[in-house]
């Protein structure tokens, strides 16, 4: 694409062919020219400008003449495009090419493919050199309030990016394509080092005083409402995200896993299949890993298959004040407050925590460890365990009391001043034995009836 003449800090683009000429100027610098010309100190006066109107072959761009496409491979190796044509460029159609920073394409020919095209491209870059903040685009958005906000509050809603979509089928009926309503494409190269990297953050700060957790006021850094004829997957979905993999041939010994051939170990591998079985694992070097279960010996070469998770943590929260009341609140009326299906190690794991009570539940709540046919629960001032809906077992202060036999194994105290306590006792085919003070036992014979 041919280099295109610049107008103070103005580009029009025009298509090929195209001459740029007087009314095809977008905005028309009104007055005399500002004062020092056009260098950063300048651009900080305001200027006026007059609207002229666009044809369809009309193209705009703020910035030096360059090409939206100018730029080069990063030479890491990841298909990321680092451009070197900074500015805004704006046209009627999705006529502009763009290369994304990360995942620009390679053609039949082995050069970038644009593969993505916009009406409005922003292109910019933050310098780490420079000590102040950088952003693609800003937007300084204020609210403020009035009779309207006051008498009607709801009616008066004031957003300060809005992006309204719809997916619609064709002209001939065909499925439209996936379509997001807003999608960021966050890629952090090789050799950033310990970098922080955050995709999206909302900093959701109340000073209302009048908004306290306990009052009508409503404050949430992030809300989810819909109208929808037929519920939506999720609120919040994560998937689809392809990982590494890793394979080759292994030996495994006494839970240690050492590579024979193929791709060696990396610190990212959490899990290796053998045959069809899944193994949770962690790296120790890039030829061995240690089984966080038991996985069998193997000490023939065996095929192996492995791949990193795409997080550590799926939700995380952090910090001794970040939240005064509950991580994680479910008041709906949902099937499953919280449901676990997959290929984890532990359900629940609360062993790091300092709480107290791992579980809490109120009287005649049920913890079912085989479905429904076996549940544990506090009723009538005891706890009791219930299988199919009959209670066998059941524990209260001064009482046990069971449903059907009591089985213990066969067992003989080696003398009568044998170790024990108060209240021990044990069996054999001939007595029934009871500890009656610290190491002192006594005996009952048994007979045949």
């Amino acid at each position: 694409m041919p280099r295109l003449p610049t107008i103070g800090p103005i580009t029009l683009l025009a298509s090929v062919g195209a001459a740029l000429a007087g009314p095809a100027a977008a905005l028309d610098p009104s007055g005399a020219p500002r004062p020092g010309g056009t260098g950063p100190a300048a651009l900080q006066e305001p200027t006026a400008f007059r609207a002229r109107t666009l044809t369809a072959s009309d193209r705009l761009a703020v910035g030096t003449g360059c090409v939206s496409s100018d730029g080069a491979y990063a030479t890491d190796g990841t298909l990321s495009w680092q451009p070197s044509c900074l500015g805004v460029f704006a046209a009627p159609g999705q006529d502009i090419a763009v290369y994304p920073t990360r995942g620009t394409p390679r053609g039949p020919d082995g050069k970038a493919m644009a593969d993505s095209t916009t009406t409005l491209l922003v292109q910019a870059r933050g310098d780490g050199a420079v000590a102040k903040g950088a952003n693609g685009i800003f937007v300084n958005f204020e609210t403020v309030g009035g009779p309207e906000s006051k008498a009607r509050l709801d009616t008066t809603n004031a957003t300060g990016q809005l992006i309204s979509v719809r997916q619609r089928p064709g002209p001939n009926g065909e499925k439209p394509p996936s379509t997001w309503g807003h999608n960021i494409d966050f890629h952090i190269a090789p050799g950033s080092g310990g970098v922080q990297s955050w995709g999206v953050e909302y900093d959701m700060n109340n000073f209302n005083q009048d908004c306290a957790p306990s009052s009508t006021c409503l404050s949430a850094a992030m809300f989810f409402n819909g109208i929808s004829g037929h519920p939506n997957t999720a609120w919040l979905y994560s998937g689809g995200g392809s990982t590494n993999t890793y394979a080759g041939t292994v030996t495994v010994a006494k839970n240690t896993v050492t590579w024979v051939s193929g791709q060696k170990f990396v610190p990212a591998i959490y899990r290796i299949k053998l045959g069809e079985t899944l193994y949770r694992a962690h790296f120790v070097s890039p030829t061995q890993l240690a089984g966080d279960v038991a996985i069998p010996d193997a000490p023939g070469p065996v095929a192996y298959a492995a791949q990193n998770a795409m997080v550590h943590n799926g939700i995380y929260f952090q910090g001794e004040n970040n939240v005064s009341d509950t991580d994680l609140l479910t008041a709906t009326s949902a099937y499953n407050a919280i449901n676990v299906a997959g290929h984890h190690h532990v359900g629940l794991n609360t062993s790091a925590d300092s709480t107290r009570f791992a579980l809490l539940a109120s009287t005649g709540q049920g913890l079912c460890l085989d479905t429904f046919d076996g549940c544990l629960s506090h009723a009538g001032g005891g706890l009791q365990y219930a299988q199919n809906g009959t209670v066998a077992l059941r524990v209260e202060p001064g009482r046990t009391t069971t449903r059907g036999v009591i089985n213990s194994p066969l067992s003989t105290p080696a003398s009568s001043s044998a170790p024990c306590m108060a209240g021990d006792w044990a069996h054999d085919a001939a007595f029934v034995y009871t500890c009656v003070a610290t190491n002192t036992w006594k005996r009952a014979a048994l007979s045949s009836w």
